[in-house]
């Protein structure tokens, strides 16, 4: 199949919609499917990583200017050409019905990801966040033969997290020797800084593996904060971050994307709200016991995160960790490649029914 991916990263938007079409691209083009992303020159974006990955990137000019749903369809049109698509994937807050109206000519098929429950015009929709009231919108706000794909089970992780996972929640969490600060590809907040400073409060520090992005905007601030620690790694741009997952005893993040690679590893964390689409997932989580949930940026301390990781002992670890691994199991990416084939294999007579998995 040939398949064009538009999705975007950048200092603003975060790395998110990259990573996540990027697990999935790794597994279709594995299976042996051709794929381009159609990507805008955005400060902080990530074609770079995508085409190191060996992926072709179309580049989409007109970082600064203000563009419309219909304009983006454009400049996808144009730099696809001729080529007609088997399936067209979209993942971004800014595209949504309209693009996929725009752009539904280009391809056979159209598979929409999302997580804010917004109206779509396509053949298959991804949600794959922990069960919300957006997911009843989709039942409104998409065509009536659409697919909809809804849950953690169907989160888009590399291989190398679902190949990690028997190891990681297996081994004994007796207290945390080690952690991870995580909270996102370019964390605008900082709040990188701030739960390093509450590391550096506790009496006993644990080693700590810091991950940034190459879009976070605070590099040197962090690095200074992991100067003032007794062990600390910084990672920027990390290609290894199920291995630091797996080794580590507790993780500091955010409730977004990051929610499912930790699941997957058992991995317990300790996590704080950066943006509104992250409420949901946050406490259903923190609902569900795999993860803590501080409160929002803005009203969360150093001291905040220095009293939770106090008082996480050996139980609660283990707790935490069991119930994160029961939410997904990584094979999310595997599972959403399949019923692309699936679908591209039916013909318009025998498309399926109207299903929410």
């Amino acid at each position: 199949m040939r398949i064009a991916i538009r999705a975007d990263a950048s200092v603003e938007i975060g790395s998110g919609h990259v990573a996540r079409c990027a697990s999935l691209a790794v597994q279709l083009r594995e299976a042996g499917h051709e794929i381009a992303f159609l990507c805008r020159e955005l400060a902080g974006n990530l074609a770079y990583m995508l085409e190191a990955d060996g992926f072709l990137v179309h580049r989409l000019d007109g970082a600064t200017c203000e563009w419309t749903e219909e304009d983006d369809a454009r400049r996808c049109c144009d730099v696809i050409g001729a080529a007609h698509q088997d399936w067209l994937i979209v993942d971004h807050y800014s595209l949504g019905a309209r693009w996929e109206r725009a752009m539904a000519a280009r391809a056979d098929r159209i598979l929409a990801i999302d997580d804010l429950g917004r109206e779509h015009h396509c053949h298959l929709l991804l949600d794959q966040n922990y069960p919300n009231p957006s997911h009843e919108r989709y039942r409104h706000g998409t065509p009536a033969d659409c697919d909809c794909l809804l849950g953690p089970r169907h989160a888009l992780l590399r291989p190398d997290f679902a190949a990690r996972r028997t190891a990681s929640i297996t081994r004994p969490r007796e207290r945390i020797a080690r952690a991870l600060v995580f909270m996102g590809g370019s964390d605008p907040r900082d709040e990188t800084s701030i739960a390093l400073r509450g590391i550096a409060m506790m009496g006993r520090q644990p080693a700590v593996d810091v991950v940034i992005g190459t879009a976070n905007p605070h590099r040197d601030a962090v690095a200074a904060a992991c100067a003032t620690l007794a062990d600390a790694t910084l990672h920027v741009q990390t290609r290894e971050m199920a291995a630091l997952m797996a080794r580590a005893d507790c993780a500091l993040g955010a409730p977004g994307g990051a929610t499912w690679e930790r699941c997957t590893l058992g991995l317990p964390a300790i996590v704080t709200i950066l943006a509104e689409n992250q409420a949901a997932i946050g406490t259903a989580v923190d609902a569900a016991g795999a993860h803590r949930l501080l409160g929002r940026h803005g009203e969360v301390s150093a001291e905040d995160y220095a009293d939770a990781l106090c008082g996480l002992d050996a139980d609660a670890l283990r707790r935490m960790s069991q119930a994160a691994a029961a939410i997904c199991d990584g094979t999310g990416a595997q599972k959403v490649a399949a019923r692309l084939e699936d679908i591209a294999r039916c013909s318009a007579a025998d498309a399926p029914q109207r299903r929410y998995a």
